[in-house]
């Protein structure tokens, strides 16, 4: 019973990144709390590798655009070779996501936030 209490976590989680409002990490809005987004993005980071692995895949798949930045960050730090596959197949395109920064709401496209998480400019 406990492994499928554990998947019902994980699925929850990533059920619940497919449609996050907003891309953060670290202390944001007036308060400086821990987004759910991030909440969950370490949820599904602190399960065995192939777990999560997989899990972050999917939501790429699934995910919308806050949710697939999740997924590529997940890659980044569980598979940098899938990471870099991922990115060379980003298409430019207008289509923005909100960011979260401390206090500050911006709109950027998928490939923006992706390079900022190939420079390491969000800590997870």
């Amino acid at each position: 019973m406990r492994v499928f209490a554990a998947d019902a976590v994980l699925d929850a989680a990533v059920k619940r990144l497919t449609v996050v409002d907003r891309f953060a990490f670290g202390p944001v809005g007036y308060a400086g709390v821990i987004s759910k987004g991030e909440t969950d993005f370490k949820l599904v980071v602190s399960r065995p590798k192939p777990t999560a692995l997989a899990a972050f895949e999917n939501l790429y798949s699934s995910g919308n655009l806050p949710g697939r930045a999740y997924a590529l960050a997940g890659l980044k730090k569980l598979n940098q070779a899938r990471f870099k596959e991922l990115i060379a197949s980003i298409k430019l395109t207008d289509e923005e996501l909100e960011v979260m920064r401390g206090c500050i709401i911006s709109h950027e496209t998928l490939l923006q936030v992706t390079r900022e998480i190939d420079q390491g400019k969000f800590r997870f």
